[in-house]
């Protein structure tokens, strides 16, 4: 771990804060209740982080603490009418220039939820998330398709729809675009493209943000965005705090890259099952700069960079 980048994380997190007032901040934030109360890893937690702000070099007990009080103030807001909601007023002095983005993105009616075919949408299983990239062709991660065609990587129309645009509190009618075909699939990366129905209802493709191949720096911010799903079972701790209690349905979710490597990145932005698929955008300008694969809630999560993205992309027939 690289201890400056890190420190500038919890600077960014935490701003000038009183190491006392850490804890209290993250109460504040994800609800007094569930947030490291006085235990002994919210002591380390305190600990680490004034040792770490002073130069020093906290143990890696309180390091760890400490990450996981970092990953407990990235926020997950829901999406409105294509525009992801405000952030509460501790989450805006972590990330200032999230009313830009909120202008700057104006692609999200094109990230759709991937679902099981099914006669009605009570009955709808939901499996990932994916952007279209052009007319009707769709980018998801290559585990969604294993996933819906039963380990098969083949789809034909009738196994699987997508939703787009599916919002929390949205009075539209369900309108589910078939997927027709696996259109290809990256044979070493988590990355498929799957081809839609056309004239089914899609959204208009004109919007789409162009990629950007250009390299993340550590601690650039970065949003993802889908349909994060339930996920209690697997992660039953801080979820409603984090989530509330609408799932299924668009969140824009921002968070930080804390580490590249070939072909990818990892980052800390709040994600769940439901958010295979989904794309990541760069804080500043709203960029499309990758696809999260998964991960795991409050530890650690990775997406495949743009520019393997591209390159994945430009070598299938359109």
């Amino acid at each position: 771990m690289d201890l400056d980048k890190f420190r500038d994380r919890c600077a960014r997190a935490f701003g000038n804060a009183a190491p006392s007032s850490v804890l209290e901040r993250v109460r504040a934030i994800v609800g007094s209740e569930n947030a490291m109360p006085a235990t002994e890893e919210g002591r380390l937690a305190v600990e680490a982080y004034k040792t770490l702000m002073t130069g020093g070099e906290p143990t890696p007990m309180g390091l760890s603490a400490l990450q996981f009080l970092i990953r407990l103030t990235r926020p997950a807001p829901l999406v409105h009418k294509g525009k992801p909601d405000a952030l509460q007023r501790d989450h805006v002095d972590t990330f200032p220039t999230w009313a830009a983005f909120q202008d700057a993105v104006g692609c999200l009616p094109l990230v759709g939820r991937i679902d099981r075919a099914s006669p009605t949408l009570a009955t709808a299983e939901s499996i990932g998330s994916g952007m279209l990239l052009t007319a009707d062709l769709l980018l998801t991660n290559r585990h969604v398709v294993n996933v819906l065609s039963r380990g098969t990587d083949r789809l034909e129309e009738g196994q699987a729809v997508v939703r787009f645009a599916f919002e929390d509190d949205s009075f539209a009618p369900d309108a589910p675009v078939p997927v027709v075909k696996v259109e290809a699939m990256h044979e070493t990366l988590d990355m498929a493209l799957l081809r839609l129905k056309s004239g089914a209802g899609l959204p208009a493709s004109g919007s789409v943000a162009p990629l950007d191949a250009t390299p993340l720096g550590a601690n650039t911010d970065v949003v993802v965005v889908g349909y994060p799903l339930n996920d209690k079972e697997r992660n039953p701790l801080f979820i409603g705090n984090i989530f509330g209690t609408e799932f299924g349905v668009l969140r824009a979710s921002p968070g930080q890259c804390t580490r590249t490597f070939d072909n990818g990145f990892y980052h800390d932005c709040s994600t769940l099952g439901g958010n295979s698929g989904s794309p990541v955008f760069s804080l500043e300008g709203a960029r499309l700069v990758g696809l999260h694969t998964g991960g795991g809630f409050l530890w650690k999560n990775a997406a495949v960079s743009a520019a393997a993205i591209k390159q994945f992309v430009d070598n299938v027939p359109h």
